[in-house]
């Protein structure tokens, strides 16, 4: 289905293109595997964080309470064994004795309190039992970290729809969980199309006339890895219907999203276009952006035998950068339902100086940090230009309206893969 009279708006496009999309079905992995991935259901500890009371330093084990509480203290406690990580050693520790202890360790039975080695000196023993001396008393408690008292047994230590970090990772392996239930990463099959395009790695000198280094094929692959997908070319297909439907037949059959660029307006080879308008559930026409006027969606259902798997299709502009804005508007919400998260990617944003604003149109700036951490637009023709898609650190969304936008007006802004830090460095 195609409608060239209806204008869709972004958030109408958006909202069509997430409507019926559920999270991929969460599969376990374990926990390291599954950095990157949203967390299908929450994590609570297994284990209390300590799991036992142990030493906080090397020292002696002792009772505080044998070391008396003046500053002249000088005590004499026999050492009757020692105690490291990870080792068996003294369960019990008795009145007026002392055992050496690693960092680590757990603490025996009735001591409350470690001496640092810094703190004693060695002293003569009887009948062949080592002495400590302890020159100053130490308070119960000190040197020892119990248990529990960084995380208490049963506690939540990560929600669901929590994106799993390795700082978060790491948590959870420490109080007793070893694999997880995470949504996976999306499998996403790129099919660039035009007769013109040549492969990347294509020698310049060598090329026919009117060919282009297919480009937009390494950007998306490479950005849609970035963002924690599957993600392979397929392409280039040409300008023939038959070769574009049989890349698309074999795109379609183990991915989650297919994602075309170019063939979807109104030329003589809009091969996309040609060959899926008249599909139930496609829609090809114009949206109220700049760039990115032509966009397409539909679903593909792929026989798996038990009824049919459906795989949204996202058809894109062929312009490089104009494609390359488009994704970020579009696909990246997709992107986000389908690997368990949410479908809003924008985030607020001031801007450093005022922005001209389309009167009908949604426009898609290539912007950067200022030094003071506001958004500017990169002067330059954001539909054409890939030097400026290369040098943005944000993606500026400036809603359409009448009047110009002031500096220090908020507006949306995406940030694309790897630029999650360019505000801290502009800074």
């Amino acid at each position: 289905m195609s409608d060239p009279g209806r204008i869709r708006s972004v958030d109408e496009h958006r909202a069509a293109l997430c409507r019926d999309l559920a999270p991929l079905t969460p599969v376990a992995l374990p926990v390291a595997d599954a950095v990157g991935r949203v967390l299908a259901e929450p994590v609570h500890a297994r284990v209390a964080l300590p799991r036992f009371d142990h030493a906080a330093m090397d020292g002696f084990a002792v009772r505080a309470a044998d070391l008396g509480a003046g500053a002249g203290t000088d005590a004499g406690l026999p050492v009757v064994g020692t105690s490291g990580a990870g080792l068996p050693g003294p369960e019990f520790l008795a009145a007026g004795t002392a055992i050496r202890i690693m960092t680590g360790a757990p603490m025996p039975t009735a001591a409350d309190a470690v001496v640092p080695f810094e703190w004693t000196q060695d002293a003569s023993g009887t009948a062949g039992v080592p002495t400590v001396r302890v020159d100053r008393p130490v308070p119960v408690g000190a040197n020892i970290r119990r248990a529990g008292e960084d995380v208490a047994a049963g506690v939540l230590v990560a929600a669901a729809g929590a994106v799993l970090d390795p700082r978060t990772a790491g948590l959870i392996a420490a109080t007793g969980t070893g694999s997880v239930l995470v949504h996976p990463a999306p499998r996403v099959a790129v099919l660039t199309t035009g007769t013109e395009l040549v492969g990347a790695g294509a020698d310049p000198d060598h090329l026919a006339a009117g060919a282009v280094h297919d480009s937009t094929a390494v950007t998306l692959v490479a950005e849609l890895r970035a963002l924690g997908a599957q993600a392979h070319a397929v392409g280039p297909a040409g300008d023939d219907p038959g070769d574009f439907l049989v890349r698309l037949d074999q795109a379609v059959r183990d991915v989650d999203l297919l994602i075309t660029t170019g063939g979807i307006s109104a030329g003589d080879r809009d091969v996309v276009k040609a060959a899926l308008a008249g599909r139930d559930g496609f829609w090809f026409g114009p949206v109220a952006v700049r760039p990115g006027r032509p966009q397409g969606a539909g679903a593909l259902v792929v026989d798996t035998g038990d009824g049919g798997r459906r795989v949204p299709v996202i058809a894109l502009p062929g312009t490089p950068a104009a494609t390359y804005l488009a994704f970020q508007c579009f696909v990246r919400p997709v992107l986000g339902l389908l690997a368990g998260g949410a479908a809003t990617v924008e985030v607020q944003v001031e801007v450093a100086a005022p922005v001209r604003r389309s009167r009908d149109r949604t426009l898609l700036l290539p912007g950067r940090y200022d030094g003071d951490g506001r958004a500017e637009v990169l002067p330059g023709h954001a539909g054409h230009s890939q030097r400026l898609v290369a040098a943005a650190d944000l993606i500026l969304v400036v809603p359409p309206g009448s009047e110009d936008l002031p500096a220090g007006a908020k507006i949306g802004a995406i940030a694309p893969a790897g630029a999650g830090s360019a505000r801290a460095r502009a800074r």
